[in-house]
């Protein structure tokens, strides 16, 4: 019982991660970590849990559709899909400041779903509760980095815009800012922990917290690997294995079967992702590929988070 226990399963993955974040701590204290193993590190994380997470949008999506009695067409699905991100990478182009601004709304949003659990009769609640999670880790991950998100702020949206502005402001003020949203994050786990009926659900909890702990003391690429890739895609390629499995005849389906169930489109986001890497350098020398990483994440983050609503609001507490 306790060897398919999935919270037990969970915890003991996390545990990886958090040895991970722990070495790479110890490692920038020491020694610090050189920008070519960051990007090693954020691709390698990526491609394990990070871009596999959303590859699996269409068997939730199918999953979605059985369970409300309704028809499931892949090649529409793909469609609505693909459709999606070519208008938000059109209003990327025309609308930069407030597509950027809709990106850290979904993302929180998004974190937040995952990280937060439903209250049974108390849907407002936990909609702010995981709104302002979300908000929070965006702030502590984002502010504890100022030096280096500044840089590719200023390629995303025009230094002159209102944006920025705030931005700039958020840094004067981030000596209050960082310790309340780090407070503000125990706080919410802490109380979402009491709503939770798995008695293993506070270690997951522990876990969390000292993730993003560690992300404070690593430079932004790995702090955001560690959670993204380390936790989140984590976490919610095992919700989607509980989800699509449930109780059918493929019960018996490791992670790692469901994860190479996602291989085909992880390996076709990540293609045309080294392709436009490999390309704009060679056509536009001066082109810094940092930001089009940020902007490839947001255009296929809002079809996922269309497709994970659903799933996020049937995990129990």
């Amino acid at each position: 019982m306790t060897a398919n226990n999935p919270i037990l399963q969970k915890i003991k993955l996390v545990n990886f991660s958090l040895l991970i974040g722990i070495v790479l701590v110890l490692w920038q204290l020491f020694y610090q970590i050189s920008t070519p193993f960051q990007l090693a590190f954020l691709s390698v994380a990526l491609l394990l849990t990070g871009i596999p997470h959303g590859a699996l949008d269409h068997l939730v999506q199918q999953e979605n559709a059985q369970r409300s009695g309704k028809s499931f067409k892949l090649s529409v699905f793909l469609g609505q899909y693909l459709l999606n991100m070519l208008i938000y990478a059109l209003a990327w182009y025309l609308f930069p400041s407030w597509s950027l601004f809709f990106f850290l709304l979904i993302s929180g949003w998004h974190f937040g779903e995952t990280d937060i659990a439903v209250h049974p009769q108390q849907p407002l609640l936990t909609a702010a509760m995981r709104f302002l999670y979300g908000i929070f880790v965006l702030g502590w991950i984002l502010l504890a980095h100022q030096h280096e998100v500044t840089p590719i702020l200023l390629h995303l949206v025009p230094a002159d815009g209102l944006l920025f502005g705030k931005w700039l402001w958020l840094v004067n003020q981030r000596f209050w800012l960082l310790p309340l949203s780090g407070f503000m994050l125990l706080f919410l786990l802490v109380w979402n922990r009491f709503y939770q009926h798995n008695p293993h659900q506070y270690k997951l909890t522990l876990q969390l917290l000292m993730l993003l702990l560690c992300t404070y003391f690593l430079p932004l690429l790995p702090a955001f690997g560690l959670y993204f890739a380390g936790w989140h895609g984590l976490v919610t390629l095992f919700n989607i294995k509980g989800f699509i499995i449930g109780k059918n005849k493929t019960a018996d389906k490791t992670l790692f079967k469901v994860w190479q169930t996602a291989l085909p489109f992880s390996l076709l986001a990540i293609t045309g992702l080294l392709l436009a890497g490999y390309l704009l350098p060679r056509y536009a020398p001066l082109f810094d590929p940092l930001p089009l990483l940020f902007v490839f994440l947001s255009v296929i983050t809002l079809p996922h988070v269309q497709v994970m609503h659903h799933l996020n609001n049937t995990l129990p507490a």
